[in-house]
């Protein structure tokens, strides 16, 4: 994916004419850089701290253009951030046409995606991932966090993958995020913030997309906004998208092409209400609804990777469809009474996911072909999540110009959660004899399960001087759950059982870190921080077989992470790069014991790496940018249940990752501008999850490389953009799964195939 150019991934930079000059900061730089090599964390590399601006070149050739972030909950710049953040903007991500995970994950040095199929996406920050059934990453709306808390609703891949229109920017914060973001965020946060309604302005902006996917289908997009001013305290803000999703898998047994086409359709309503200058009221409602009729998996030898039926095909006997909804409500207050501000927002979350599954295969014995099912009849899985949860919190802060700054709050979170699977037979159209189960429901599945929360949390900065600061946070969690597992259906004997088991649990999480501004261009910063991911209880459908465990508990992570960002040569060069060493215990698994589910603690791992972003103005209009990370994840001792032996690679966590990017654009004519970019990024190679394989270990994925370039005219109020993602058509793997068939193939996720498109914006 293309590394934003002028915008996300670099402070903006300029040109600087005089040469002279530009030999005397060169040899500033330098002595600058033999300091900060000296601290051991200077050299040719950028911290992960990526810088999102305004697509429009400043007039002024030496200004850079600062964005302002919440990723400590209250605005400030980010060059003064003393933790691992990345920025994109909207404008960027609108230019670079990145609308999923998988568009903008290679901006994010740290980031990798896994994806069984479309909003199914497992998202891991400096290698955080066990394969377990709860979130390591946490994601938050707004001020709203989106998703289970717990790890009875399948968290780690029910993500939220929300569409980017209209987006002010997206925030990806690496390592713990315990103290102010609580559950979840042990690997990292990711936080979409929509663009605000804006106070006595009418404006608006259309976009109409229209694209091609290589040995599949057509797609296109039309997105629009608009902000109305309502009086002069009053505003209301409107967007929506509506997508058809080109496919490219085929299924030649169902007769179909294409089959893992789909439709997306959403949008968001925000009202501000300001009625003085130190009151605001903030009012959103985001709704996203996505529909697919297939998946993106291909059928492949599960020992040499390579398709059974053919480049970009599977075999299935039946469909299988999917469909999420996700609607997210929340009520911010923001006051400023003085001698501090407060802040009350409240959120509403509701998440709907259903997919179906064949399952026929299961039924196959070994040495039958894929899709001859026993007895006559087809089976299916329909798997649904739901999720209803309600979220408060209140924070009270202080000036940010005081000597000690502070900011205190308390949370609470209520979680209800409902997982179900049903498996249904179908009667084959090839079959001449009837077979009694056909058209029945022969195991049903239901796990019930509530959530609540409470926390308080406080975080402190002393300025010592305008150089030096220390920041130091805690906050303290506790939470109960319930869950409730019923089983039954004639597969199982016919009846239903259903056990309940309750659960508590607390933690404490902390955060130090030391910030030294060593002039106006550098800053250095520290940060030891920790996070945690909820434990919870083990519903049985049946008495527990001895030794399971009734509850699982909570594992943590402890971050000590060393940083520097800098801008030289008068902003012409923008200089990141952080070192990191992530401990990882009591690792939350997912074993399946008499074929029941469940969550079990074990094993340690560690992750440490480098990240890094550079940007380079070497010329008037010529932008370069690198973005990177090397990251070496894992295990430290024995995860028993799971088959993992202590040095083995933590799942799909790629020890090098990296993208190139440029961008030359000129004066045209008129107001308007030529630009034309490309970019390289590749993903090393990876490890499966453990015991994934038909040998019970992990398999190995091979690395590759995509090309994406773009070109177009652009001013302020149109822009016209032909782009190709995937140029060389690679079948890069993004998951693999095993499917338990007895003889059977197993299955990957090829990233999608060249794509070719053309953008018409206009804004007014």
């Amino acid at each position: 994916m293309a590394s934003p150019t002028k915008t996300a991934g670099i402070e903006h930079v300029r040109e600087r004419a005089n040469t002279e000059q530009d030999r005397g900061y060169i040899m500033n730089m330098t002595l600058k850089l033999a300091i900060l090599s000296a601290l051991g964390v200077a050299g040719p590399l950028l911290s992960q701290e990526s810088r999102a601006v305004d697509a429009t070149p400043a007039m002024d050739a030496d200004a850079l253009t600062t964005i302002v972030v919440t990723a400590e909950k209250r605005e400030e710049p980010l060059k003064n951030v003393p933790m691992s953040v990345t920025a994109l903007a909207g404008d960027s991500l609108d230019k670079l046409q990145a609308r999923d995970f998988s568009d903008y994950a290679a901006l994010v040095p740290g980031l990798s995606i896994t994806s069984s199929q479309p909003g199914l996406t497992r998202l891991t920050l400096r290698g955080q991932n066990s394969g377990g059934v709860g979130s390591t990453v946490a994601v938050y709306m707004d001020e709203s966090p989106f998703g289970s808390s717990n790890a009875l609703l399948n968290g780690s891949i029910i993500t939220g993958d929300f569409d980017t229109w209209d987006l002010q920017r997206i925030e990806v914060l690496r390592g713990p995020q315990g103290t102010l973001y609580g559950a979840n965020s042990e690997g990292g946060l990711l936080k979409f913030v929509s663009t605000a309604p804006v106070l006595g302005t009418f404006s608006g902006e259309v976009e109409a997309t229209g694209e091609s996917v290589s040995d599949g289908g057509n797609g296109g997009a039309i997105r629009a906004v608009v902000n109305l001013p309502l009086g002069d305290k009053l505003a209301l803000r409107v967007s929506g998208y509506d997508q058809d999703v080109a496919g490219y898998i085929d299924d030649p047994s169902l007769g179909k092409k294409d089959v893992n086409d789909g439709h997306k359709e959403g949008g968001r309503a925000a009202l501000l209400y300001a009625p003085t200058d130190d009151l605001s009221i903030h009012l959103t409602a985001t709704s996203q609804q996505s529909k697919y009729n297939g998946t993106n998996a291909v059928d492949i030898d599960p020992v040499t990777l390579q398709p059974e039926h053919g480049d970009l095909t599977q075999q299935r006997v039946l469909g299988e469809p999917s469909e999420s909804k996700y609607e997210n409500y929340n009520a911010t207050i923001d006051w400023n009474a003085g001698p501090f501000s407060v802040v009350s927002t409240t959120s509403y979350g509701i998440l709907n996911f259903d997919y179906v599954s064949d399952a026929t295969n299961l039924l196959a014995a070994p040495g039958v072909t894929y899709g001859e099912a026993l007895g006559g009849i087809g089976l299916y899985e329909d798997n649904n999540a739901g999720l209803k949860k309600f979220t408060q919190e209140i924070r009270l802060a202080s000036p940010t110009t005081n000597t000690l700054e502070w900011q205190v709050g308390g949370y609470y979170t209520r979680e209800t959660g409902a997982l179900a699977q049903h498996v249904v037979g179908v009667g084959l159209p090839s079959t001449v004899l009837p077979n009694p189960y056909a058209g029945l429901e022969l195991e049903t599945v239901h796990l019930d399960s509530t959530y609540k929360e409470w926390a308080g949390f406080a975080n402190f900065t002393y300025h010592f001087n305008s150089q030096f600061d220390i920041q130091a946070g805690g906050r303290y969690s506790s939470n109960e759950q319930s869950a409730t597992e019923s089983i039954g259906g004639p597969l199982l004997g016919g009846g239903t059982t259903a056990f309940t088991t309750p659960s508590k649990g607390n933690v404490f999480t902390y955060s130090i870190a030391p910030r030294w501004h060593v002039d106006a261009n550098t800053m250095v910063y520290a940060r030891l921080a920790t996070g945690y991911r909820p434990g919870g209880p083990n519903a049985q459908p049946i008495a527990p077989p001895p030794g399971v465990p009734q509850e699982y508990g909570a594992d943590k992570t402890v971050n000590v992470e060393l940083g520097v960002r800098s801008t030289q040569l008068d902003g012409r060069l923008s200089i990141d790069v952080a070192a990191f060493r992530v401990d990882w215990k009591d690792i939350q698994l997912f074993e399946v014991v008499d074929t029941v589910g469940i969550n079990v603690n074990g094993g340690k791992a560690r992750s440490q790496g480098v990240e890094w972003t550079f940007g380079y103005v070497p010329m008037h209009g010529l932008t370069l940018s690198w973005t990177g990370a090397y990251t070496d994840a894992k295990l430290t001792s024995p995860a028993p249940f799971v088959n993992g032996n202590s040095g083995d690679p933590l799942p799909y966590a790629p020890k090098w990752g990296t993208s190139l990017d440029s961008e030359y654009d000129w004066d045209l004519f008129a107001n308007f501008k030529g630009f034309v970019g490309a970019a390289w990024s590749y993903v090393g190679s990876r490890s499966t999850d453990f015991a994934s394989s038909v040998t019970g270990g992990q398999l190995g994925l091979p690395s590759y490389n995509t090309f994406e370039a773009r070109l177009g005219l652009d001013s302020a109020h149109y822009r016209v953009m032909l782009y190709g993602k995937n140029l060389g058509d690679k079948r890069g793997i993004s998951s693999y799964v095993d499917t338990g068939a007895p003889g059977g193939a197993g299955e990957l996720t090829p990233i999608q195939p060249r794509t070719i498109g053309v953008t018409l914006t206009a804004k007014f």
